[in-house]
């Protein structure tokens, strides 16, 4: 028992006694001369009881006297009552007290001052001058407790009464190590017992790996399997695994065993505050028991919340029985996922990092997504799962799971077979192996959004951090702390949830409709029973429910809610030959997509329905599969995530060396010392740190949405502050939303813009060949032909006989004139494949049926007769695309009068595409000018001047691509322009457009003198020759060159943006339409699209202006810079921490808890909610921020900021080692009552610290805010600088301001009531507790305070020099000229 309680005493902490003194120094030791110093004084120090044998021998101020109605007490105090006090001179409960039973004490309470007190010998200083103010003559010798028992008076000094301990034999441990080693004894047994369990299991795996062919055949267990429905390079893996009750039961007890470590942790913090037991300490007897255990419990359970958290994906499966994935009732799906890092950098470091990351993810399986489905069973038995919206099928001929599919055949015939629907049987058998046509969006629930959220390492790391601080004595900080990662987790939550509900509400879609079963057509069929070969009737203003091919009729379909294109879309009926059905090319006029809305139907027949057959449903169809590429995305990694993990290992490497500095200097390593260690580590990487980002982006997409801006992926706002390429389309994007009719030119060359005056045939063709319908007194079709049409003045109205399809009224030449109606009678749709359209019409007026082929003008010059064809047809082409006009050609063929020679309405019907279109005549041009947005050329102007590479990239033709481009800015006047197009050998040749002279690029571009950025030659490729040196593998040698990509189909401009992504980050501008798939493939895409539910890119705005890309970069280049200034203020938050902190522990002083409390709760959660606030530049800068937490410029900016602050602060010390009024006067730990530690700060050292320290840490907010270049300037983010002004008023008040009551709350220049007034000041009238210190007080010198003030505010400056003039202007200056003149080996130079 003894030795035990030796060790305890040995290990007593700071919290109840200062161990030690300055390592390097002796406090106290000589002055400024050279001499030793005096012995401070020391005040009320407390007497021991007197003890006689007789009360006679009292001395007189000791002599017991007391006030009327009290007695004198026998532990030397006056009580109204002496029931039940012991005789303090018996020191009750100590060996040896029966020696003194025949002593009673004097007046006891008696406290004495000692002007020179000498802590070597303290005791005998103590005994001494309370004899002398006792009045006790020097002859008499008291004796002393313990020691003397002979004597008449001595010294009550009872030795100190042992401290209680634990045996870790009570109930209590035997409890707790009961239940520990029940669950060490569950967890061997359980893995002993799964063990054998697998055994078989395995062994028949060993032998199938072997090559055991029959039993790979039998018990196929573990599957590689292609889902090419959704991503055609995703491999699969399947484990099965089968639930079992005692495993069921061992995971309960891992669950229990882990809320038990919480509960545990929370008791020892309540017992510490004594929330338990009524004192404190009532369960763990004493401060050090309690903070030895908390720390062995603070580590076990660090240690197995990680675990868990590490195998939270497994860990239910670890606790089931693995069998064949077939015959299991789990099936566990894994799929290894790799990392896409945006702007790598090959930084040495980071790439070490990666390497280790990388490793250890394989050794721990992190890089493999798991995810456990139960196994469910079709209405025939048949097994299946659902796997990110896709339901997977057990196949018995090939043994394994995959998506199912039905070959409904790949030509138009074949689909046409389906026109008498399905049968019950057949539909049931379908949706049994699909599923139901759904588009299932799995949105968590509130708390299950939570738990996900909260299980990750960094939240176990934050809250181990705040277990600490609770016990700390610094729970509020801890809840304030707390409530912030609450509240930006819950953000997170939030937005996730919004998001995914948002998702949910565009995926899932139910309603009824009509659908021919058995061969009758069943109403009220509920559209999730949908199944592919399905024949449904579709109505009017509903939803489609999934992908279908229209089988009879025409539907007018709006498309906004998936393309994002505003304009109606006509669809037409499925023709019956042969020719293979692509659903994305040439049938795609054929084709209805789900999701998308139906404006108007036109059957064949008054009576008749509009027909159409289920191609793909549920996850399968379109909006399926762009819904999976929301919920499901490419893993991406932003070069700033990897520098913040390196940041990350760096800041914990320093933490762990603060946190040895800690053990030595605070207490010579006892258990208190580990607190402030745990302490300083969490100060020097915040926390704070995750949630600043998480506050910064919301801030962002809020600034977004008020620009019309809707961001749906966050992460996305800073990776658009990296955008160095940004990508349009031209129509509609760069030009206004549709084209102007700018008239027609016949074939002598004659242009005609008044309808009235052009060729009667001319103006018929351009009235009647194409596809606009009316819906609602609305124009529907393709906006040119709507153009066209509106500007002929024709009248659009219904089909005047059943056998037309519409019938066209001209207008009328004169009032008296009787107009006669054309009907069309044949169409056939423009496709791009073809790049044409025709219609045969019939004309009343001379029952003549006229044929008009519409198209491209090159399309037309091989379609039309040669004959017809004027000699300059390609050169009046060409002059008016260089004019900026869209260039159609219009051909004519008449068949002759309708009812002779054969020419009937059957035989026209009958005549193929092709046989309808030849040997027509070439009839004229039809212009149309596509004016620029009045914004666009500014737009341009100032991405370019934002150091940004703008490129066209469009479906038009190539020379209206240049002409636009030149009037925007794209490309400047004085430049030469080379066009790539394929000549009949296959070949890209290259011509000037100005002079048509063919030329070599490759040559004119070596022959201009002129650097890579600054080349005088420009690019553009046609959709033809893109792809020839695509297939060549040259297209990468000049697609930095090209700054117009013309007739480009849609998979095309995917390619193109692609390629670009290798050269930088990306960025992809549309409105939708055939720009759907740029716009997903860009690292940022933002589509023009009024539709709010358009899913198609990451941002999207309502305002179709290009500016908004202005303002989404501008944005996003101050989101980086943002995250940039909150990474760099919390990282001076835990740099001045640290020093602060060590440089505290090194004098064993520890600031009052005010002060903590104002930088914790006030200074840090402001300061860093108002760095945010700050608004981006009015002007792209011309460059962009960096992205590199672990990069040169942001080292330069952090490792300056900080050397001066260190080197400041460090000085600030040696300086009030300099001062004749401090010196002698130090902070001595063995002179105070340190178990009072918030009184520990009751000292010079800790206020001269700590006005610096305060300073600093609100300043950095400022220093980290300037930076016009990305943001408005720092006076303008008036959030910050009203904080910033009530920080440095209040502090500059505590430095310089005579002792008040604001001042004494945080005990700066305070000091004891009495103290005071001894100095001169006047007598306090509010409550100061008593200093904890010999001096009394820590006022310091007026002058010198002016002094230190004006030291305080060369700090500022400094800081503020450093990091505004040598980093932002002569560093960032010096960077940019040298990154121009010799760029980085890994920057990809190019031309803007």
């Amino acid at each position: 028992m003894k030795r035990s309680f030796l060790v305890v005493s040995f290990l007593l902490g700071v919290l109840h006694r200062a161990a030690t003194i300055p390592v390097f120094n002796t406090a106290n030791d000589r002055d400024l001369n050279g001499n030793a110093c005096p012995l401070p004084p020391q005040y009320d120090l407390s007497c021991p009881v007197l003890c006689v044998t007789n009360h006679n021998l009292c001395p007189l101020p000791l002599v017991p006297t007391c006030p009327t109605g009290q007695t004198f007490c026998l532990d030397g105090t006056c009580q109204s009552s002496c029931e039940g006090i012991e005789n303090a001179c018996m020191c009750a409960g100590t060996d040896g007290s029966s020696a003194y039973e025949n002593y009673m004490p004097c007046m006891s309470g008696m406290q004495v001052n000692i002007t020179h007190y000498d802590t070597t010998n303290s005791v005998q200083q103590i005994r001494d001058t309370c004899a002398a103010s006792a009045q006790i003559n020097s002859s008499v010798s008291v004796g002393v407790w313990g020691i003397d028992t002979d004597k008449s008076i001595i010294w009550a000094e009872c030795p100190a009464a042992p401290l209680p301990y634990f045996t870790f034999r009570e109930p209590m441990w035997v409890a707790v190590w009961a239940l520990l080693g029940i669950e060490a004894a569950l967890l061997a047994l359980w893995h002993l017992y799964k063990t054998a369990r697998e055994f078989r299991f395995h062994k028949a795996m060993a032998e199938a790996a072997a090559g055991s062919p029959a039993l790979v055949a039998k018990e196929k267990v573990s599957w590689q399997s292609d889902n090419s429905s959704i991503r055609d390079s995703e491999k699969l893996t399947f484990r099965g695994f089968n639930t079992d009750y005692f495993g069921s039961f061992v995971f309960g007890s891992v669950v229990v065993t882990t809320l038990l470590f919480l509960i545990f942790l929370g008791c020892i913090v309540s017992d510490y505050y004594g929330n338990l037991g009524g004192t404190a300490y009532a369960i763990f007897l004493t401060g050090d028991l309690s903070s030895m255990i908390f720390c062995a419990v603070w580590h076990i359970a660090a240690a197995w919340f990680g675990l868990v958290l590490l195998s939270r994906k497994r860990i239910l499966n670890y606790y089931r029985i693995e069998s064949f994935a077939h015959t299991s009732t789990y099936v566990q799906v894994e799929r290894r996922q790799e990392e896409l890092v945006f702007l790598a950098d090959n930084n040495k470091l980071i790439a070490k990092m990666r390497e280790a990351e990388q490793f250890l993810a394989k050794r721990l399986r992190m890089n493999i997504l798991v995810e456990t489905h139960k196994i469910k069973y079709t209405s025939n038995n048949v097994r299946y799962f659902e796997y990110q919206c896709m339901r997977y099928v057990y196949s018995d001929d090939k043994s394994q799971f995959e998506p199912y599919a039905f070959d409904l055949g790949s030509t138009n015939k074949a689909l046409r077979s389906y026109l008498d629907g399905l049968t019950t049987e057949e539909a049931t058998e379908r949706l049994d192996m699909l599923g139901e046509n759904v588009i299932k969006v799995h949105v968590p629930s509130i708390p299950m959004a939570i738990a996900q959220e909260f299980s990750s390492f960094l939240y176990l790391y934050q809250m181990m951090c705040m277990w600490v601080w609770y016990y700390f004595q610094y729970f509020k900080m801890g809840l304030v702390q707390t409530c912030i990662i609450l509240v930006s987790a819950l953000v997170r939550v939030v937005l996730r949830l919004r998001a995914e509900h948002r998702v949910k509400n565009m995926a899932e879609y139910i309603s009824n409709i009509t659908v021919l079963r058995d061969g009758e057509w069943k109403e009220g069929v509920s559209t999730s029973e949908l199944v592919p070969g399905d024949v449904f009737s579709v109505q009017e203003n509903v939803e489609l429910p999934c992908d279908a091919v229209i089988l009879s009729g025409t539907v007018v379909v709006n498309e906004s809610s998936l393309t994002g294109e505003a304009m109606p879309v006509r669809k037409f009926e499925l023709s019956g030959d042969d020719i293979e059905y692509d659903m994305m090319g040439a049938s795609k006029n054929n084709t209805l997509f789900a999701g998308t809305t139906v404006a108007q139907i036109t059957p064949k027949r008054e009576d008749s329905r509009v027909l159409a057959m289920a191609l793909r449903t549920g996850i399968s169809s379109e909006k399926g599969m762009l819904i999976h590429k929301i919920l499901f995305p490419s893993p991406v990694s932003f070069i700033f995530n990897e520098h913040i993990k390196l940041a990350i290992c760096i800041l914990l490497l320093w933490g762990g060396i603060a946190f040895a500095l800690s053990l030595w200097w605070m207490g010579r390593g006892n258990i208190t010392s580990w607190f402030y260690g745990v302490f300083i580590i969490s100060e020097i990487f915040s926390p704070l740190l995750p949630a600043a980002f998480t506050i910064n982006q919301s801030v962002s997409a809020a600034r977004l949405r008020m620009k019309k801006i809707l961001c749906l992926d966050l992460p996305r706002i800073i990776l658009s502050g990296k955008v160095r390429i940004f990508c349009f389309d031209k129509t509609g994007t760069l030009t206004h939303e549709g084209l102007e009719f700018y008239g027609a030119v016949d074939p002598e060359g004659e242009r005609v813009e008044d309808p009235s005056k052009m060729e009667k045939t001319l103006a018929m063709g351009i009235a009647t060949c194409h596809a606009v319908a009316k819906v609602k007194d609305q124009y529907i079709g393709n906006p040119v032909d709507i153009e066209s049409f509106r500007s002929m003045n024709w009248d659009l109205q219904p089909p005047a006989d059943s056998g037309y399809l519409d019938t066209i009224v001209p207008p009328q030449s004169s009032p008296n004139e009787k107009r006669a109606p054309v009907h069309i009678i044949r169409r056939y749709e423009f496709v791009h494949a073809r790049a044409s359209q025709s219609v045969a019409v019939l004309d009343e007026a001379t029952q003549h049926v006229h044929v008009f082929l519409k198209g491209s003008f090159e399309r037309i010059q091989h379609l039309a007769l040669s004959d017809s064809l004027p000699d300059n047809y390609e050169r009046m082409a060409a002059d008016y695309a260089r004019e900026g006009c869209y260039v159609l050609a219009l051909a004519h063929r008449d068949l002759g009068e309708l009812g002779k020679s054969g020419m009937t309405m059957d035989f026209i019907k009958s005549m193929s595409r092709d046989e309808l279109e030849k040997g027509c005549a070439f009839r004229g041009f039809i212009l149309f000018r596509n004016m620029l947005k009045t914004d666009t050329t500014d737009a341009i102007a100032q991405l370019r001047a934002g150091d940004t590479r703008t490129v066209m990239i469009t479906g038009d033709t190539s020379l209206t691509g240049i002409y636009i481009a030149r009037q925007c800015g794209m490309i400047q006047p004085h430049q030469t322009i080379l066009l790539g197009d394929v000549a009949p050998t296959g070949d890209v040749v290259w011509h000037d457009i100005d002079t048509g002279a063919e030329t070599s690029a490759d040559k004119v571009l070596s022959a201009d003198p002129h650097d890579t950025q600054n080349k005088q030659v420009e690019l553009a490729l046609t959709g033809r020759a893109f792809e020839t040196l695509v297939y060549q593998g040259q297209i990468r040698n000049y697609i930095l060159h090209t700054r117009v990509f013309a007739r480009m189909t849609p998979a095309d401009k995917v390619q193109c943006v692609r390629l670009l992504m290798e050269f930088g980050v990306t960025a992809m501008c549309g409105d939708g339409g055939n720009d759907c798939g740029a716009l997903r493939a860009a690292h940022v895409g933002l589509a023009l699209s009024e539709a709010e539910a358009s899913i198609v890119s990451p941002f999207s705005t309502s305002n179709r202006s290009i500016m908004q890309c202005v303002e989404l970069l501008k944005q996003g280049r101050a989101s980086l810079a943002t995250s940039f200034a909150n990474y760099k203020f919390l990282i001076f938050y835990g740099e001045c921490m640290a020093f602060w902190e060590l440089l505290m522990f090194y004098f064993t002083v520890i600031a009052p808890q005010s002060i903590w409390i104002t930088i914790d709760g006030f200074i840090v959660t402001f300061m860093t909610f108002a760095i945010t606030q700050a608004r981006p530049s009015k002007t792209l800068g011309p460059n962009r921020p960096t992205a590199k937490p672990v990069g040169p410029y942001t080292l330069l900016s952090i490792g300056g900021v900080v050397f001066i602050n260190f080197w400041f602060l460090v000085c600030s010390v040696v300086w009030l080692f300099q001062q004749e009024w401090f010196v002698c006067h130090e902070f001595d730990s063995a002179t105070v009552n340190s178990a009072l530690w918030w009184l520990i700060g009751d000292n010079y050292e800790a206020e001269m610290i700590s006005l610096v320290i305060i300073f600093q840490f609100f300043h950095n907010a400022a220093v980290v805010n300037f930076g016009s270049v990305y943001r408005q300037s720092w006076w303008r983010n008036y959030v910050l600088v009203i904080f910033y002004c009530c920080f440095f008023v209040s502090t500059s008040f505590l430095t310089l301001a005579d002792p008040n009551p604001y001042s004494c709350i945080f005990r700066i220049n305070c000091g004891t009531a009495s103290v005071l007034t001894d100095l001169g000041y006047p007598a306090p009238t509010w409550d100061i507790p008593p200093y904890n210190s010999p001096l009394g007080h820590n006022v310091m010198p007026k002058p010198f305070r002016y002094k230190l003030w004006g030291y305080i505010l060369a700090n500022l400056v400094a800081t503020a020099l450093w990091e505004r003039v040598v980093v932002q202007h002569f560093l960032r200056n010096w960077a940019m000229k040298r990154n121009k003149t010799n760029p980085p080996k890994q920057r990809v130079v190019f031309k803007l």
